[in-house]
C-alpha cells in the first residue's frame, strides 16, 4: 500500500506517477470516487481515494469507535498525466477542481506532502466499497502508553511517525492535532487516539 510506484514509459524510460488532489464539495468524497472508477479509463490513473480516521466518542458513558473523513472535499488521485486526466474529470459533476497553482497548472503533492500521506496509513488496505472501485483508506486510532507521572511514554499508531507536529493533545476526549500542509496550505488534522484502559 501506498508505495511509489512507476511504469516503464514506450521509450524505455520510467515515469514517476504522482498525487494530486481533487477538491469536490465536502461529503462528496465516496461519491466522486465511484464517478473516476466508473468513467475514467484505468489506464490513465493508478488509484483514487479519499482518507478517513477512526474516533472515539463518549456516548451513554461509553466509548465508541466512529469514523469520519480526515480531508472533507479532498480526493486524491494517483497518476501519470494530469492534462489528459483534466478534461475527463470535467465530465463529471461533483468535479470541482484539481488543485494546482494560480496559473492554473496542476502539480502534485510535493514529496513530503505525499510521505505525510503514506505513512498515516502504513500497513492499510484500501476499504473497498462492494463492486464500485476503491472507496478510502482508513487511519486508526493511535494507542497512548503514559508514565507515571502522566507523560507520553510511547505511541503506537500514525502519531509515532508524527510526534514533532502534535499541536494539542486532549487525552479526555481522545484525540491530537496535528498541523500538515496539502498543496502547499496549512491544515489541522484530528486524529483518534485511545488509552491503554480503553
Amino acid at each position: 500500500m501506498f508505495q511509489t510506484r512507476s511504469s516503464p514509459a514506450k521509450a524505455g524510460q520510467e515515469i514517476l506517477e504522482m498525487w494530486y488532489v481533487i477538491q469536490t464539495i465536502t461529503g462528496k468524497e465516496q461519491e466522486l470516487v465511484e464517478l473516476v472508477y466508473k468513467m475514467l479509463p484505468k489506464t490513465v490513473y493508478k488509484e483514487c481515494f479519499f482518507l478517513k480516521r477512526q474516533l472515539l466518542k463518549r456516548l451513554g458513558g461509553e466509548w465508541l469507535e466512529v469514523t469520519e473523513t480526515l480531508f472533507p472535499a479532498y480526493v486524491f488521485l494517483d497518476l501519470t498525466n494530469a492534462d489528459e486526466v483534466f478534461y475527463e474529470l470535467k465530465r463529471i459533476p461533483e468535479f470541482s477542481k484539481l488543485l494546482g497553482d494560480n496559473l492554473g497548472e496542476f502539480i502534485p503533492l510535493e514529496e513530503e506532502e505525499r510521505k505525510f500521506l503514506e505513512l498515516l496509513c502504513a500497513n492499510e488496505s484500501p476499504v473497498d466499497n462492494a463492486d464500485k472501485g476503491a472507496g478510502y483508506y482508513l487511519v486508526r486510532n493511535t494507542k497512548v502508553y503514559l508514565d507515571a507521572q502522566g507523560e507520553i511514554e510511547r505511541l503506537d499508531g500514525p502519531l509515532e511517525y508524527f510526534k514533532e507536529k502534535i499541536i494539542r493533545l486532549n487525552l479526555r476526549k481522545r484525540y491530537a492535532l496535528i498541523e500538515t500542509a496539502i498543496r502547499g496550505e496549512q491544515q489541522t488534522a484530528m486524529l483518534g487516539i485511545k488509552l491503554e484502559k480503553d
